[in-house]
């Protein structure tokens, strides 16, 4: 059948049409009561000027004659058609008891009222803990609070919007005896999983599930489905006005034991024994007292109105079309949205756990997180074009005042998902009757149709670095010339706020890069859009050497820390960029040059420092590697030898060109018109640029290189005499340069790289004179050793 049809088939099941056409003979108070009301719902719709309201008028005449009728018998409280609700709603959903209430918050109340009641066999206590997900309702923790419980809040997976097993896992303690989970839009966690964790644990299960009446969930046992709110103790349900289906409040406790559903039943009517199924037996036990008034629990007085239960008994049975419509509809938005190419560059949509089949109650959307400054103003552009919206339940519960005052040492940061619900997040309507697709068009082209402009979170690590320091010049130089006026904090690490981004420039004393959980906390912290992966951990060829197990380790282990981390947080920031930054320590020792960057792995580097080579070969096949499997943004710029400030100037350890000028420095000092020896025999080709250099190119590749291969860049070729020549003459020693001849401290002879792809790719760059950038690393020396 196609999608048309489907449609159209869905718009014949008007959910509020008349069912009064089999009536014979209809009494003159229902003809006029109909008329008057089908008269208002026509003007209604005159007036309305939202293109897309959260929600829509769920019910018609029918639940009106219902109501009136209940009316006009004269019955207002509990009775008749209540019971009646209950018993529909039971079989609908698969439970063995149904408790009509109030309202959906007062259902929460009563299920954990229940776990905490001394005279349920099975009891919390007061101080012990219970999971809940940090985005929730109000009233799926205040209860808990209320009956002296501790909510322990566990992050959710910014996908699903839901909790995952292995949060639930990691929040897990001793002093656990209960999970309030709450299923969010209509979605849930894999019920199959967390049931399997429940009874592992001896865990109490309450599922919220106010916002997913009518969602389906596999059990494991070959096909079979429940509904959600079946799987655990006690499930909840909210008939609100805009829910799935109303009794204009209203609320529903489901659970699996007589004991259970006699302990709620007492405590929604002032913990009386009139509704207990067992109450003859016990009223025979205080023969002295009324057994009308006969109290053996705590209780409130949470009961519904009789005129709640009779809209309600016609709601139940349209809530099978209902929902049968909102996941059409929601399926036709979903595909028209991912149909457009600029959709996945701007937002994601929720999406259905593993197992799970909602019955949607709003479309869940999280903006990218390089669009997460322009939120408050797409949602006010949205409502401004008759598109209403809301936030995901209440965001980040974490930030609610009330957290602090009841729930210690809660910080919302700790809580990544939840808070890029909170900062990124909002959801629209689904709607329980069929959208005609000319809506729905019309609903993507304004949702899309916004003007979003980027701002960037760029994280750089080893900022500390030569390569660091000049990338921190240049974004200031940068912004002074656009005229922006710049931001730039005292404490560490340093930042930098420009127009269009902000710049986090992390050094060792920010976080431990071989360290997961530090990583981790990083991208917690600062939620990078942007990753310049510029640290490495370095030594002197000889000390390398000694130790090639430590030093490939560390490099490897940090390497693989900050991709696997941004791999994982693309779910809660959207795409992330990470440019890694490699060496030509890498190259082959005995290749054949100028060599390109297909040719990296074609034979053993050099051994003075094959631990750090092989560390960077990694490197660069794991960035193709998450580029093939998963089609992540990770890529590579590979630069030749560089120098210049701020960098390491010990003649034993120093990029080559900074180690001469350390060493003729020095020597002209204490001996201008004597002789420098130096090691090896001059002759080795090297190609050496300027670090400035190599800093805008890799700010160059941050906005505009994206292909698999690593970016080769290197300056120009030169012999190391040439070099020390070079250097002589800017810093002015006139004494005589000797090599010692030894062949050995020569390393391979050249180590010319194929630049051809980066002149292809931006063929303006200029590189520095070497004149001119040693001149001026020579400078900084000066004004700085």
């Amino acid at each position: 059948m196609s999608d048309q049809t489907t449609s159209d088939n869905l718009s014949s099941l008007s959910p509020n049409s008349d069912s009064l056409a089999h009536c014979d003979i209809v009494p003159s108070w229902r003809t006029s009561i109909s008329t008057e009301w089908n008269t208002r719902r026509v003007a209604d719709k005159e007036k309305q000027t939202a293109l897309f309201p959260l929600a829509m008028n769920p019910f018609g005449e029918d639940e009106i004659l219902a109501m009136t009728e209940v009316l006009l018998s004269g019955r207002l409280t509990l009775g008749s058609e209540v019971e009646k609700a209950e018993r529909k709603f039971s079989e609908f959903i698969g439970a063995p008891y149904a408790i009509m209430v109030n309202s959906g918050s007062s259902a929460n109340l009563l299920a954990v009222s229940a776990i905490t009641n001394k005279l349920r066999r099975v009891h919390c206590d007061p101080g012990d803990h219970v999971l809940v997900p940090a985005v929730c309702w109000s009233t799926s923790v205040f209860p808990l609070i209320q009956n002296g419980l501790c909510p322990v809040f566990v992050d959710v997976d910014p996908h699903t919007f839901n909790v995952s097993l292995t949060e639930l896992e990691r929040k897990l303690t001793s002093r656990v005896k209960a999970v309030m989970a709450v299923h969010v839009l209509g979605n849930s966690i894999n019920m199959q999983q967390i049931t399997e964790f429940i009874n592992r644990h001896k865990l109490i299960l309450i599922e919220d599930t106010c916002e997913s009446l009518g969602s389906l969930c596999q059990t494991g046992i070959r096909s079979e489905r429940k509904m959600l709110g079946t799987f655990g103790n006690f499930g909840t349900f909210s008939f609100y006005f805009s829910h799935h289906i109303t009794s204009g409040e209203g609320g529903m406790v489901i659970c699996n034991t007589e004991e259970d559903y006699n302990i709620v039943r007492c405590l929604r009517a002032h913990g009386w024994t009139r509704h207990l199924t067992n109450r003859q037996t016990i009223e025979e036990k205080y023969e002295d007292i009324d057994s009308r008034f006969l109290f053996v629990n705590m209780g409130y007085n949470f009961r519904p109105l009789e005129v709640q239960g009779a809209m309600l008994n016609v709601q139940l049975d349209k809530l099978h079309i209902f929902n049968t419509c909102r996941r059409d509809n929601l399926r036709r938005i979903k595909e028209t949205l991912s149909s457009d190419d600029r959709f996945p560059s701007l937002m994601s949509l929720m999406k259905a756990s593993e197992g799970v089949d909602p019955a949607w109650f709003g479309l869940g959307v999280l903006l990218n997180r390089i669009y997460a400054h322009q939120r408050l103003e797409f949602l006010q552009y949205l409502e401004m074009n008759g598109i209403e919206n809301r936030p995901i339940i209440s965001g980040n519960f974490i930030r609610q005042p009330c957290v602090s005052a009841f729930c210690n040492d809660e910080h919302p940061e700790n809580y990544p998902g939840a808070e890029a619900i909170h900062t990124r997040g909002f959801f629209i309507g689904v709607h329980q009757v069929p959208l005609d697709q000319t809506v729905i068009d019309k609903l993507a082209n304004v949702i899309l149709g916004f003007p979003f402009s980027p701002y960037h979170v760029v994280v750089v690590t080893g900022s500390n670095g030569m390569l660091g320091k000049y990338i921190q010049d240049i974004v200031l130089e940068r912004s002074l010339a656009d005229g922006f006026t710049i931001k730039i904090t005292s404490t560490t690490p340093l930042k930098i706020v420009t127009k269009d981004s902000e710049w986090i420039f992390l050094t060792r004393h920010d976080g431990d890069l071989c360290k997961v959980d530090d990583v981790k906390n990083i991208f917690k912290r600062f939620l990078p859009t942007r990753v310049l992966h510029c640290a490495a951990h370095l030594a002197s060829i000889h000390e390398m050497s000694a130790k090639p197990v430590d030093f490939w380790l560390s490099n490897v282990t940090m390497n693989n820390n900050i991709l696997q981390t941004g791999f994982e947080f693309e779910a809660w920031n959207g795409p992330i960029k990470v440019v890694s930054i490699l060496s030509t320590v890498m190259f082959p020792n005995n290749a054949q040059f100028p060599i390109d960057a297909s040719l990296i792995y074609d034979g053993p580097p050099h051994s003075a420092s094959e631990s750090y080579a092989y560390a960077k070969r990694s490197l660069a096949q794991l960035i193709q590697w998450y580029r093939k499997q998963h089609g992540y943004n990770f890529m590579s710029v590979l630069p030749g030898n560089f120098f210049g400030a701020y960098g390491d100037f010990n003649p034993k350890t120093a990029p080559l060109v900074n180690a001469l000028i350390a060493k003729m420095e020095n020597q002209r000092e204490h001996d201008m018109s004597g002789s420098l020896i130096m090691m090896g025999t001059g002759t080795p080709l090297r190609q050496v640029m300027y670090a400035r250099d190599l800093a805008n190119i890799v700010l160059w590749a941050l906005e505009n290189y994206n292909e698999d291969a690593p970016l080769v860049v290197a300056g120009q070729e030169v012999s190391i005499y040439q070099l020390a020549e070079l250097v002589r003459d800017q810093v002015g020693f006139t004494g005589c340069l000797k090599f010692d001849g030894d062949i050995k401290h020569d390393g391979p002879f050249r180590r010319t790289s194929d630049t051809s792809s980066f002149e292809k790719f931006h063929p303006s760059f200029k590189m520095t004179s070497l004149p001119t950038a040693i001149k001026e690393t020579l400078e900084w020396y000066r004004r700085n050793k």
